[in-house]
This record gives C-alpha cells, structure tokens and sequence, in this order.
C-alpha cells in the first residue's frame, strides 16, 4: 500500500515535467548527459517535499499519510492459505522516503525505468476481514490492524516499449525488503483472545518466512494495479519531453 504513493509520486513528478503550463518543481535532466542518472535522483529527492501534501489538481492525494480505501489481496501456498481485505487504512512515513540511485535502460523503442528506495520506518494501520488458514491456524474474523516496519529498502522498475511518442508501461515491478515488522491485529479468531494472541506470537515469530511467501502475491497486485496508474498517466503525455 505505501509504495503505491511512491510510485503514484514519481509518475506525477514526470507529469509536471512535460506539463509546459505548470512552474516545475521537478529539475529536468537530458539523457544524453553523463549525469543523467545522479540528476534524476537529485531532481526527486529535492521535489519530494512538494508532494508530500498531495496536488489536487493532478488528483494526487496526499502522500503521508497515504490512504487506502480497499484492497483484497488472496495468498495460496503450502503454509498460507487466506482471503484478505483491508479497508480504511493509512500509511504513515513516507515523507522520510530516501531515493538512493536511479537507473535507466532505453532504445529507441523500450525503456526501463529503476529506483532504489529507502524508508526508515513505515506504520499501517486500518480495518481487515480474513478467512483462511496460516499453518494449523484457522484464521477468520474482522478488526483492526497495525504493522510498524523499519529498514525498508525497495527497488522497483517500470518498463515496456515507446512508439508515437507514448511510453506504455506493461509491467512494474517492486519487491520491498523489510529489516524489521511488528505486527498487531484485533479479533482474528471471532472473539477467541487466547487464539489470536496465540497467532500474533507465531506471526511476529516467523515473518520473514511468511512475508517471503506473501510477496509474490502482493507483488502481482502491485504490478496489476501500478500498470494501470502508470499507462493512465503517460498515455497523455510526450515521452520525449519527460524524458529528454
């Protein structure tokens, strides 16, 4: 949920770069310079600021805290079985967002598009409804949730081919790692206390293996739904200018 508002930022600051009528706050940078990928760096990081408090003319909301109505998300492994759907949650630290290097590969009709981002700390807090299984655990209730994460370091790319002067994004790709999660969660098991205590222990316990089995999923949701924000945005814009 959080690292849409980061990818949500980045297609806007692009926006505003080809976006004539509007005073940038975003530097622009020429390809062809042997700095191109130091500027766009700079260029971001320096304009992070600006984004923070959302730009209602561009629909972009804010971004710290950043708000999700809903989001289902269903996980099938060995281990996990679950229908998950949170709604009403917020997303706080996004504002201490670092962008640590920028990569791009182009020709002369693809281009690809890398970022390495940190994030110091990351709250999520908001409502669920579960059904399913974790383990011997049989899982389904509604209630609240929060997940404090810290040491997050994401690399994530947009990428698919230009023609006419339109970049068409078919894939975009982000898989966080995560050095520390805490994880909290209000009535999993229908009022049964001694079960979901029982469960928040086994989940803070093994969440490096659960996240790991997780990510897949989530990471298919984030492609599906970052693809469509993204194509959304640079469908009405001249590649050329945003990436001169």
């Amino acid at each position: 949920m959080s690292f849409y508002a980061l990818a949500l930022f980045c297609a806007t600051a692009f926006v505003l770069a080809a976006a004539e009528d509007l005073e940038l706050p975003v530097q622009t940078c020429q390809h062809d310079s042997p700095d191109y990928s130091s500027c766009l760096r700079l260029a971001i990081q320096e304009a992070w600021p600006n984004f923070i408090p959302g730009i209602p003319k561009l629909e972009l909301p804010p971004l710290d805290p950043y708000f999700t109505d809903e989001q289902r998300t269903v996980y099938e492994t060995n281990e996990i079985r679950a229908d998950i759907t949170v709604k009403n949650v917020n997303t706080y630290g996004l504002a201490k967002a670092n962008f640590l290097a920028v990569r791009t590969h182009r020709t002369d009709d693809f281009f690809k598009l890398e970022m390495d981002v940190d994030l110091p700390k990351v709250l999520i807090e908001g409502n669920y409804k579960a059904d399913g299984a974790v383990g011997s655990f049989q899982i389904g209730g509604e209630g609240f949730f929060n997940i404090s994460m810290e040491d997050i370091k994401a690399t994530w790319s947009m990428e698919g081919p230009v023609a006419n002067d339109r970049w068409t994004i078919e894939h975009f790709h982000l898989n966080p790692e995560v050095g520390k999660m805490q994880i909290w969660f209000s009535d999993m098991f229908n009022g049964n206390e001694e079960l979901n205590n029982a469960a928040m222990k086994f989940v803070n316990e093994y969440w490096p293996t659960l996240y790991r089995a997780m990510l897949p999923f989530v990471a298919k949701n984030w492609d599906e739904h970052l693809t469509e924000i993204s194509n959304r945005i640079f469908s009405k814009i001249s590649f050329s200018k945003t990436f001169p």
